[in-house]
């Protein structure tokens, strides 16, 4: 397969095409051909990385204490306030300083 002319490709800015290296060149599958000089990006895909814990814990819920769970309006500046909050918390334990 052939595009016919640069014009088309006008329409087709940020397509992706699958393909694959071969002797050190990138070959589209099905036989798709670019027009010479055409301008590429190639972007590598590799597999995910996935760091598994080899300590495995209980996730404690809920995750945000309440007095009544499920009844907090979580939106993201309160859930960021939390965090915080959190944070602060566990750093002025680090240096023993009074709540």
């Amino acid at each position: 397969m052939i595009l016919d002319s640069c014009s088309d490709l006008a329409d087709n800015e940020g397509m992706e095409i699958q393909g694959h290296v071969q002797n050190g060149v990138v070959v589209f599958d099905n036989g798709l051909k670019l027009p010479e000089g055409a301008a590429v990006t190639v972007t590598l895909r590799t597999a995910p990385v996935i760091h598994v814990s080899s300590i495995r814990e209980r996730v404690q819920l809920p995750l945000v204490k309440s007095d009544q769970p499920g009844m907090l309006d979580l939106t993201n500046d309160r859930i960021a306030e939390i965090l915080e909050a959190e944070d602060v918390d566990a750093l002025k334990a680090q240096w023993n300083a009074p709540s």
